[in-house]
């Protein structure tokens, strides 16, 4: 058989910050987030949830690897971020992971912040040559098949 927990009352937290209610359960607020977390959260005597611990430490890594890398100063990034809106600064694009610090390869100078996809792929693949991604352009603003051979569409199964 379960048991059901009753709601504790406002106002009825015991000394020490743990609320009571049930047999097992313990909870106390996080002095960071304010949620009332279960205590298997919290250090024995922290007062910042695990969660929060984990946030603060991966900013504060991400801050060291970003200095020590790229030579940004501390809140460089975080100013290059708000300067280009929090987007890709190639496809404009909003995500949910971090955006990745570009720079060019052979001068080493810091271009600005792109997406996973932009970095990884798109400037990998044009090798950083400007001027294969203006052919890129021109190509998809005018592909050569139509003007040789008229208008020819894909004839392949159509996906669900």
């Amino acid at each position: 058989m379960r048991r059901v927990r009753s709601p504790t009352p406002v106002g009825a937290e015991p000394a020490g910050g743990f609320m009571t209610s049930g047999a097992r359960a313990q909870t106390r607020p996080c002095a960071r987030c304010l949620r009332n977390r279960d205590r298997r959260f919290f250090a024995p005597r922290g007062r910042v949830c695990a969660t929060c611990r984990k946030k603060a430490r991966s900013a504060a890594d991400h801050e060291r690897r970003v200095r020590r890398v790229y030579g940004l100063g501390a809140g460089e990034y975080d100013a290059l971020l708000a300067a280009q809106d929090g987007r890709c600064a190639i496809c404009g694009g909003v995500r949910r992971q971090r955006l990745s610090v570009d720079h060019c390869h052979r001068t080493n100078l810091v271009r600005g912040l792109l997406c996973r996809m932009c970095n990884g792929r798109l400037l990998t693949a044009a090798r950083d040559s400007a001027e294969a991604l203006r052919a890129a352009a021109r190509y998809l603003e005018d592909p050569p098949a139509p003007r040789l051979l008229g208008r020819r569409y894909y004839q392949g199964e159509e996906r669900p």
